[in-house]
């Protein structure tokens, strides 16, 4: 997944490099171009909430399985090990949510450069 992330990255900034040198006089690509930027940015925002969601999960995982240890104990246990799953379980959607809208902006950032470069890029 990371590996995924890194590669669409790296050709996003491989075809981004070249759109941002040329097409400098037409006012379209001039628009094309201002509007890339910022959103590169955003990715990088998305980028590390993701990771930040895969860490949480990571924790509460840990948490439940340490947890999962002392289920029959009592009911007690049993109840803190309820929760931790279901803190886990929510951490997970948390995740996948943020994996999705990394990925989806990814994808249309990629289109929008491909487009810039076929239209702005001599």
């Amino acid at each position: 997944m990371i590996r995924t992330l890194l590669a669409l990255t790296l050709c996003a900034a491989a075809v981004a490099g070249p759109a941002f040198a040329n097409g400098k006089a037409d006012p379209a690509c001039k628009a094309m171009q201002a509007s890339l930027v910022p959103r590169q940015a955003d990715i990088d925002v998305l980028h590390t909430r993701r990771d930040a969601s895969a860490e949480a999960v990571e924790l509460a995982g840990q948490a439940w399985e340490d947890a999962e240890i002392h289920r029959l104990v009592s009911a007690r246990h049993a109840e803190a090990t309820d929760r931790e799953k279901l803190a886990y379980e929510e951490a997970r959607k948390q995740l996948a949510r943020d994996e999705l809208a990394l990925q989806s902006t990814l994808k249309q950032f990629n289109a929008d450069v491909a487009s810039f470069n076929a239209h702005c890029t001599k």
